[in-house]
């Protein structure tokens, strides 16, 4: 009757349980049907991932009445479910801000990268200039070395 995984007492096999003779026959009909919808539920909560308890099950299942759960008596209150609705839309609301805040986070990061190849790109240009005017002068300088010696050997001659 208990998950082994969470220790959690299985809702559908408590039910069962409870509607079944020690022989494992249904007390009635209607008692089957409501097992196999919950057992339904259940497998379909797994599937999906969800998480429910006991009291999810039953009031989902067997509905609620004014201050308890139908199958488990007036000592268990169901969750009101104006509290699930606004705690439903108040994750809703902050999943919402924070893929707006990550959005934001990323078209910045993308104008950051932008900016930053465009500067680069200046930068790379800008070292190209100062190359080439270095070439220049070393030529003009080389050229103007190779006119002294000239000179200098026709002086000489």
């Amino acid at each position: 009757m208990k998950n082994q995984e969470s220790g959690n007492i299985n809702p559908a096999e408590l039910y069962k349980k409870n509607y079944t003779n020690k022989d494992g026959i249904w007390t009635s009909e209607g008692a089957r049907e409501i097992y196999e919808r919950m057992d339904a539920f259940q497998r379909k909560c797994d599937l999906e991932g969800k998480t429910y308890s006991e009291i999810e099950v039953y009031s989902e299942i067997l509905g609620k009445k004014s201050g308890y759960v139908r199958g488990l008596g007036r000592a268990v209150k169901p969750p009101p479910s104006s509290t699930l609705t606004t705690q439903s839309s108040d994750l809703q609301h902050q999943l919402a801000k924070a893929r707006d805040e990550i959005e934001a986070m990323r078209a910045a990061r993308e104008k950051d990268l932008q900016e930053f190849a465009k500067k680069q790109a200046e930068m790379e240009a800008t070292l190209r200039d100062h190359r080439e005017e270095q070439r220049v002068e070393q030529e003009r300088i080389r050229l103007e070395q190779e006119e002294r010696m000239k000179r200098s050997k026709s002086a000489c001659e």
